[in-house]
């Protein structure tokens, strides 16, 4: 088995290495780069694949997907807490996943998700951008990606009205322990002193 698994480590250093190598020469991308974006891609959709499948184990996998599309477009726009492996970041999600699906085992209050959602809501738009120190180099794009993620809010405060008119609990909670979460991720790095928020 040991060595199987250092064949496989071995072919597919060599099948990107292959990629990175054909791709370098037509578009002037670096091997390491090319490397970087299969090891992503992998991690993402089996980070993900693994989120849902646990949401749906739990009989909440509606409000998993939308748990986990609304939390990485918040991540992705607004950035916030990044582990210092996948296997870390990976295991932080799940903790985080846990708790909202236990949420669900608590008897439900629209006045308390409003007001979850309108305290993650304030701390967001305050804080729209928070960069980890190793993606500075993003800061020169820093206005584009504060304009897109407070856009994003706004939708997502459109998506909570609108649910709360129709009355639908799951998606209500959902939406607002999204919110939380997402607040909570952009507040760590400020906390550690490990995220850059200053843009002026």
């Amino acid at each position: 088995m040991k060595e199987r698994n250092i064949n496989d480590a071995a072919a597919c250093n060599m099948d990107c290495r292959y990629v990175g190598e054909k791709g370098a020469l037509h578009s002037g991308v670096s091997r390491e780069t090319y490397i970087y974006g299969f090891d992503i891609a992998i991690y993402t959709f089996l980070s993900t694949f693994g989120l849902f499948l646990i949401g749906w184990i739990a009989g909440r996998p509606l409000e998993t997907a939308l748990l986990i599309f609304l939390y990485y477009t918040n991540q992705s726009s607004g950035g916030g807490f990044h582990a210092s492996s996948h296997l870390m970041c990976f295991l932080t999600m799940v903790l985080g996943e846990l708790l909202f699906l236990i949420s669900f085992l608590l008897p439900y209050s629209l006045l308390a998700c409003i007001g979850i959602s309108v305290i993650s809501l304030l701390f967001m738009w305050i804080h729209p951008l928070v960069l980890h120190t190793n993606k500075s180099y993003l800061k020169k794009k820093a206005q584009q990606l504060i304009k897109h993620s407070r856009q994003i809010l706004l939708v997502e405060i459109v998506l909570l009205i609108v649910f709360i008119l129709l009355n639908v609990p799951a998606i209500i909670q959902t939406i607002s322990l999204t919110l939380l979460l997402s607040a909570i991720s952009r507040s760590v790095p400020i906390l550690k002193h490990t995220g850059i928020v200053d843009f002026s």
